[in-house]
């Protein structure tokens, strides 16, 4: 898509210049993946702590004497204008310094309310590789971006960035999206599972326990589903979505309306497709994760037998998929940073994100209890031991008072909770200095 634009770059000593908020897993895999591009360069990173940015230059082929700690905002230009990469452990060094492009890595939704704030206030375009932040205030964080001239973005590669993709391609040629979603493989009784139950996948792995965790209760697909609804003012249609046991080859048959044989309500939803073999019905070949989907139609017939036709030209599908009027979009894979430079290289060359929100958000995630929770217990958030999120309709969370999911990691319960139960703003207490609350407030004030 930019080879030859970064090629350009390249060749005229002009790379792009990155700066990198968090290496973990997926930050690290970002500057590995700059590493070996052309027109690209991670220039400085931020972690708390501080060996995990250095191993992450080393990495991707950065001679350790290259690689200088600076924690003063000077320090670090200096070192930059010296040729050197820097590292850091205070990440609002990052955005004050000569970059292109910031990615925002840490998956901690105050953490990256700040970063994203602060890089758009510096002018620097915003990738977020962190949807726990975005579907809390990334509406606001656009229409801020939109105003300073610079472009926020989820990433490409994550599945919220690979559904946008793909979206971007079909309602391009004027189809309409009865269905966005993803794969997935979850029992239902996962829902309550702690990091401990977990923990050893997680170290063989590689992976932070709780982060790992959040993937294994649901709470990271919901809160991708959440980020994708904002960007294509689509909705759950039930809380929580339904997440069918589905194959890619049923994709089309089980999201119709329910008056056509599926189980929608409605069209122009976000779901998941469990590939968990509940019933022994589902194939592995079939199965959706790790892929990407979209179910599309057409009020226009003569596009509907086109679809059809090049759907099946065989005859081998049966007939009321063959013949639509749903059609399935499926994307087999996501790269997850693999495909994060491309992000980059779009908001820059391009001026253009992968997917961003829309206007006021139309989706938001609700904070639920995984076991019965005590006054005066401290929620821990994603994949942690105390709740877990699910994708509920913007104005029924404000018709409920229910606190967004972001601020449960650190909020206090003022009274005990059922498990399962949904928590509100008045059961809990959020910090009053937590920049993401502030954020928040300001973004209920701008789409009021």
């Amino acid at each position: 898509m930019f080879r030859r634009a970064l090629a350009q770059r390249a060749k005229d000593g002009n790379p792009i210049r990155v700066g990198l908020v968090g290496a973990g897993r997926m930050g690290t895999g970002v500057v590995n993946q700059i590493g070996i591009m052309a027109g690209m360069e991670v220039l400085a990173i931020a972690d708390l702590v501080v060996e995990r940015a250095v191993q992450a230059f080393l990495e991707s082929g950065v001679p350790a004497a290259r690689v200088i700690e600076a924690e003063a905002e000077g320090d670090a230009a200096d070192a930059l204008r010296q040729g050197k990469r820097v590292v850091t452990t205070d990440a609002a060094v990052i955005p004050r310094l000569p970059l292109d492009v910031l990615v925002e890595a840490t998956g901690v939704p105050d953490v990256g309310a700040s970063v994203a704030y602060d890089a758009i206030l510096h002018r620097k375009h915003t990738v977020m590789l962190n949807v726990e932040t975005d579907v809390v205030v990334g509406p606001i964080l656009k229409r801020l971006a939109d105003a300073a001239g610079v472009v926020y973005t989820l990433a490409a590669g994550d599945q919220p960035g690979a559904i946008c993709e793909l979206a971007e391609w079909a309602t391009g040629l004027g189809l309409r999206i009865v269905t966005a979603g993803r794969g997935t493989l979850m029992h239902p009784e996962e829902r309550y599972v702690t990091p401990d139950d977990n923990r050893a996948k997680a170290e063989a792995l590689g992976l932070n326990p709780q982060m790992y965790n959040s993937f294994r209760d649901g709470t990271k697909a919901q809160t991708e589903m959440c980020a994708v609804a904002n960007a294509l003012r689509l909705v759950p249609d039930v809380r929580g979505m339904h997440e069918p046991v589905a194959a890619v080859e049923g994709l089309s048959r089980t999201f119709r309306l329910t008056r056509q044989g599926g189980i929608l309500g409605r069209e122009g939803v976000v779901d998941l497709a469990n590939g968990t073999e509940l019933d022994g019905r589902l194939q592995s070949h079939g199965r959706v994760f790790p892929g990407v989907f979209l179910v599309v139609t057409s009020d226009h017939p003569k596009v509907l037998q086109d679809l059809a036709y090049v759907n099946d030209p065989t005859f081998l599908l049966p007939p009321d998929i063959r013949s639509g009027p749903n059609f399935t979009l499926f994307r087999p894979f996501h790269w997850c940073s693999v495909e994060t430079p491309n992000s980059v290289a779009q908001a820059v060359l391009r001026g253009e994100p992968t997917g961003a929100p829309e206007g006021a958000p139309v989706a938001g995630l609700i904070t639920c209890a995984k076991r019965d929770l005590r006054a005066g217990e401290v929620l821990d958030g994603g994949g942690g031991y105390t709740v877990y999120a699910l994708i509920e309709r913007a104005e029924i969370i404000g018709a409920e008072g229910l606190v967004p999911f972001g601020f449960a990691y650190g909020a206090r319960l003022e009274e005990p909770v059922k498990k399962g139960g949904a928590i509100a703003w008045s059961q809990v207490e959020v910090p009053q200095d937590s920049f993401l609350l502030k954020l928040y407030r300001l973004q209920e004030a701008a789409f009021r």
